[in-house]
């Protein structure tokens, strides 16, 4: 049941996520793909979105990634998202190389999401990374974060 409630929730939540953080929409960040602790987000290029030297802001760069945790996430916890708290509680932002033209974030959480659920029932609250790597055009990895997600039951 978990795992069905879950698949029928997944598009729901995509929904009221993609475009509902106004900055990342400003920087133009959709939430391509939504699964089971998985996403995936891209960003194209906007002129307003560069820096002095031509390349993407890294606070673009920034928000691309940590919209796609959101998303992995949600994906994994959709069956109970509309009874938990998430917070980004810690992240961690590495810049890698120079970002040119449309970015792709790609994000998974760590872990078991089966046992973090179970924990999350028993405990009401938990603690979980999600892992983000970041490619640019030419796919070149430009960026990586890990973002400590707490779940609290509300």
């Amino acid at each position: 049941m978990e795992g069905l409630m879950n698949k029928l929730m997944r598009p729901v939540v995509k929904m009221q996520m993609d475009g509902k953080v106004p900055f990342a929409k400003a920087c133009g960040v959709r939430l391509e793909q939504m699964e089971y602790g998985q996403a995936r987000s891209t960003m194209e290029p906007k002129a307003e979105l560069q820096d002095e030297t031509g390349h993407v802001h890294p606070g673009a760069l920034f928000t691309l990634a940590e919209t796609c945790s959101g998303g992995a996430m949600a994906g994994g916890f959709a069956s109970v998202i509309l009874k938990v708290r998430p917070v980004a509680a810690q992240v961690d932002f590495q810049l890698k190389a120079p970002a040119q033209g449309r970015c792709t974030a790609h994000s998974r959480v760590e872990g078991d999401i089966h046992e973090l659920k179970r924990l999350l029932d028993a405990e009401g609250k938990i603690n979980f990374p999600v892992q983000v790597d970041v490619k640019d055009a030419r796919g070149t990895d430009v960026a990586s974060m890990t973002v400590l997600w707490n779940l609290k039951r509300t």
